[in-house]
């Protein structure tokens, strides 16, 4: 594992369904997985989380409000690991964290995981520490 930064933004849909892409390739592998997902109440992610294998942790709108940096900071004794932190702009929007102190908690995790952070915003932060960047049109 290289530790890399993956950050798909833009149209939500696609900037999540190519995270979770490189979640399933990465469970192919048989390598583990670590999936968080920040829900404004989506349909599709209720169905995919009553439909997956995949164990995921949904975090709600409400709890998103009270989730501090420790919720990640634990993520730092993960080796070797894929983590995708689906719509991490509803994250950021809504806690009281702020980019640069979340940028500082991936960092952290960063040099033992592969890490996959999706947004349907454009955070430019975010896009300075990615290795590999990727915007989705919206339809």
């Amino acid at each position: 594992m290289s530790g890399l930064v993956h950050f798909y933004f833009g149209d939500r849909i696609k900037a999540f369904e190519t995270g979770l892409g490189t979640i399933i390739r990465s469970e192919g592998h048989s390598l583990k997985t670590t999936f968080i997902v920040f829900n404004d109440n989506y349909n599709w992610i209720k169905n995919l989380e009553s439909r997956s294998h995949l164990q995921i942790q949904i975090i709600n709108k409400t709890e998103i409000r009270t989730l501090g940096l420790d919720a990640f900071k634990s993520l730092s004794s993960n080796n070797n690991h894929t983590i995708l932190v689906a719509n991490v702009d509803l994250f950021l929007c809504n806690s009281q964290i702020s980019v640069n102190d979340f940028i500082k908690t991936i960092e952290q995790v960063k040099p033992k995981n592969e890490i996959i952070l999706t947004s349907e915003e454009m955070i430019e932060e975010l896009v300075q520490i990615a290795d590999y960047a990727s915007e989705f049109s919206i339809s």
